[in-house]
């Protein structure tokens, strides 16, 4: 699953989110630089003859026109809104902040009912981006909170990125008289690219998952350079009740989601969303994250492609995994990251279709390729009585 991508074009820092109507399917959006897109298609995991429409294309040289990056769709309070970044024309990156769009319509589809309110009042006015909004309390889903990745205050050196928190009066607004709390600091050797000259926090994302063996509470984030293959996916855990108090927070010390060339890809994975696996008593979460398809291709070639992760493999101390199979480093040797959780019962595949023979042939090449020597040796010894 994790080596197709979902759709054919470019669509880094992908955003899927299920329709809160039943049997709605699912919405995407990701960055397109001067617009902003919604997509919905059926599934979550093919999005290649998705119903497309544009909700927000500035005019070139208006207000918020620049860099368009990294939307997400959300529905609160009974309305839809997009939170992205932008920057003001002529400015270039150091203009970043977030902005906000809201729909005055039930369809997210329905490009008429949307608007732009612009940037979020109470935020403060330093460089923003990838910013995503969530509630931690099941209790009162009223009470939210934005998190988004910053320049430390008073710092434009572009040398430093780190996850802030606030919380929000309103979808559109943070709450007066609160101040930004940073959770997270790129300081771990892995979230350092360019030997260690910059720190980069980013694309937080809000994650609940819960299994029979565990679960976990928080916010995974991508780290390390994004124009790099060295991209890779980490985590901060909430292990309080306030998500303003940094004291609460505890960041894992090794990565989640991480490429490595011995598996020969996809590289980069990062900016992941994550969405629960729609199949009856399976309790894997689907990560949606971006990858390339070869090593090095920069900020190119950046595809949305889908792994399973079960509970179990957001543990403090659990192994990372690879994108391309299986776990990196002890762990007790390879295995697909989420075949730790209830598999999908009957004739289905991981990616919800049926599995046909051509894709339980494909399967089965791409395992051999992947197999160390002795290991192969072995299969194809005992293959014939499989």
């Amino acid at each position: 699953m994790s080596s197709h991508p979902i759709c054919d074009e470019d669509t880094p820092d992908p955003w899927v989110v299920a329709s809160p109507q039943h049997g709605g399917g699912y919405y995407f959006t990701f960055t397109l630089g001067n617009r902003v897109e919604i997509w919905h298609s059926h599934t979550f995991d093919n999005f290649r003859q998705a119903r497309k429409t544009v909700i927000w294309h500035p005019a070139e040289g208006s207000p918020w026109s620049a860099d368009i990056w990294a939307p997400e769709l959300h529905y609160l309070a009974g309305k839809w809104y997009v939170y992205t970044c932008a920057a003001p024309p002529g400015v270039g990156n150091p203009g970043h902040r977030t902005i906000v769009l809201w729909s005055s319509r039930s369809d997210p589809m329905d490009a008429a009912g949307w608007e732009l309110l612009g940037p979020i009042p109470g935020m403060p006015d330093q460089w923003a981006i990838d910013a995503t909004v969530f509630c931690p309390d099941p209790h009162d889903r009223a009470k939210l909170y934005i998190c988004w990745s910053g320049w430390p205050p008073g710092d434009s050196s572009d040398t430093q990125q780190d996850l802030f928190v606030m919380q929000l009066q309103s979808p559109e607004a943070a709450m007066p008289g609160t101040e930004a709390v940073c959770v997270s600091r790129a300081e771990l050797s892995w979230e350092r690219p360019e030997g260690g000259r910059r720190g980069v926090n980013e694309g937080p994302q809000w994650v609940e998952t819960y299994g029979p063996n565990g679960g976990f509470r928080g916010i995974v984030y991508s780290a390390h350079g994004s124009w790099t293959s060295e991209y890779k996916l980490g985590l901060l855990a909430l292990v309080g009740p306030d998500p303003l108090q940094r004291e609460h927070w505890v960041k894992r010390q090794t990565p989640l989601l991480v490429s490595d060339r011995a598996y020969g890809g996809p590289f980069g994975p990062g900016h992941a969303s994550f969405v629960p696996s729609p199949w009856p008593n399976d309790h894997r979460l689907m990560c949606v994250y971006h990858a390339t398809a070869n090593e090095n291709e920069g900020w190119a070639n950046r595809k949305a492609r889908v792994l399973p992760m079960d509970p179990v493999c957001f543990a403090q101390h659990a192994a990372t995994l690879c994108c391309g199979m299986g776990v990196v480093g002890g762990g007790g040797g390879s295995h697909n990251p989420g075949s730790s959780g209830s598999a999908p019962s009957g004739s289905h595949s991981p990616t919800g279709g049926n599995i046909t023979g051509g894709d339980k042939q494909w399967t089965g090449k791409r395992l051999r390729e992947k197999m160390p020597p002795e290991v192969l040796g072995i299969f194809n010894k005992v293959k014939k009585f499989i």
